[in-house]
C-alpha cells in the first residue's frame, strides 16, 4: 500500500508569497481584490463648446442654413408678389430640359480649362522668382499678386479698354503682325476667350505666393544632390521641383477649380447685362442671377443653385480621390 504525504512549510522552507521580493515570474502576479482601476475618463466640461460657439454660429447662420433654405426654395414656386408653394420636381424637369444650362456649363467648362492652363505658368514662374540672389524678388512677386487683390470692377474697366476692337492695344498688337482683331467682347466666341484670359491673369498672383511658399519648403541639398548627379536644370526642375510641390498643385487645382465654378462678377463687369454675346457665354452664376434677380424666379434660381453646389462637389471629390496617383505625401 502507497501512502500520500502532503509537505507543509516549515520554519526551514521559506513560503512564496505575493508580497515577497525580487522579479516575479511572468503571469505569477494576480490582482489583488478591489484594486482594479479604470482609466479616469477626462471631460472638459462646456468651456471647449463655449469658445466654439460663435465659430458655430456663424457657420450655421451663414452657411448651413442658406443652402437648406435654398434646397427648400428648389422645390417651390414663387408669385410676383411673393409667396411661395410646393410644386416638387417641377424646377428640376424644367431645369433639365433648359438648353441654357447645358450651355452655361460648358462656357464654365471652357472658362475653367483655360484658368487653370496658368497653374503651369505660375509654378515656372515662382520657381524663377525663388532663384537664390535674384533682385527685386519681393518687388515682383507684389507686382503679379496686385491683380489678385484688385477690384474686378476696375480690372474689368481696364481690360474693356484693351479689348476695344477700334482702339484698343491688343488689336493695334495683333496689327503689326498683319493680323485683323475681331470685336472681343462682343462677338460670340472670342468673349468668352477674352474673360478667360482676364481670369487667368489675375489668378496667377496667388498661384505664384502658394506655389513660392511651397518652394521654400524643398530642402537645397535635393539641388546640390542632383546636380552632383550631372542634371540639368530642367531635370531638376522635372525630378525635384514639380514631385516636391504637388501638394501646393493640388491645394491651388482645387481653389482655382472652385473659384472658376462660381465666375459672375468679371464676367458681369466686362461684358455687362444687355451684351447680345450674354446668352452664348453667360457662366452657371450669371444662370442663376438672370433667372433670379432679372426673371425673378426665385424657384428656378435655388434649382440652379443647387445644381451648382452639387457639381462643385462632385468635381472636388473627384480632384481628391485621383490626387492620390500623382500627389507626393
Amino acid at each position: 500500500m502507497t501512502i500520500h504525504t502532503e509537505r507543509h512549510p516549515t520554519a526551514n522552507t521559506p513560503a512564496r508569497t505575493p508580497n515577497a521580493s525580487g522579479p516575479a515570474a511572468p503571469g505569477s502576479e494576480l490582482p489583488s481584490r478591489g484594486s482594479s482601476r479604470r482609466p479616469a475618463r477626462r471631460t472638459d466640461g462646456f468651456w471647449p463648446w463655449l469658445f466654439v460657439l460663435p465659430l458655430l454660429v456663424g457657420v450655421g447662420t451663414f452657411y448651413i442654413w442658406p443652402i437648406l433654405q435654398t434646397f427648400w426654395f428648389s422645390f417651390t414656386t414663387w408669385g410676383v408678389f411673393g409667396g411661395a408653394s410646393f410644386s416638387g420636381l417641377a424646377n428640376y424637369a424644367r431645369l433639365v430640359a433648359d438648353p441654357q444650362l447645358y450651355q452655361s456649363l460648358l462656357n464654365t467648362v471652357v472658362y475653367t480649362v483655360i484658368v487653370l492652363l496658368g497653374i503651369p505658368v505660375a509654378v515656372w514662374l515662382a520657381s524663377l522668382l525663388n532663384t537664390p540672389g535674384l533682385r527685386f524678388a519681393q518687388f515682383y512677386r507684389v507686382l503679379f499678386f496686385l491683380p489678385y487683390v484688385a477690384m474686378p470692377a476696375a480690372i474689368a474697366l481696364v481690360w474693356r479698354i484693351m479689348f476695344n476692337g477700334d482702339y484698343g492695344i491688343v488689336n493695334w498688337f495683333l496689327g503689326r503682325f498683319g493680323i485683323d482683331g475681331p470685336y472681343w467682347i462682343s462677338t460670340p466666341g472670342f468673349a468668352l476667350v477674352a474673360v478667360s484670359l482676364v481670369g487667368l491673369w489675375s489668378s496667377l498672383g496667388f498661384s505664384m505666393i502658394i506655389l513660392g511658399a511651397g518652394l521654400k519648403d524643398i530642402p537645397p541639398e535635393l539641388y546640390e544632390a542632383a546636380e552632383l548627379d550631372g542634371a540639368s536644370r530642367w531635370r531638376q526642375f522635372r525630378s525635384v521641383t514639380v514631385p516636391l510641390l504637388s501638394p501646393s498643385i493640388f491645394f491651388v487645382v482645387i481653389v482655382t477649380t472652385i473659384s472658376s465654378f462660381q465666375l459672375f462678377d468679371l464676367l458681369y463687369a466686362i461684358l455687362g447685362s444687355t451684351n447680345p454675346v450674354i446668352p452664348k457665354t453667360m457662366s452657371l452664376v450669371f444662370y442663376f442671377y438672370s433667372a433670379g434677380f432679372i426673371d425673378n424666379d426665385k424657384g428656378f434660381a435655388a434649382a440652379i443653385a443647387m445644381v451648382i453646389f452639387l457639381l462643385i462637389g462632385i468635381v472636388t471629390l473627384v480632384q481628391f480621390r485621383f490626387q492620390r496617383k500623382w500627389v507626393q505625401s
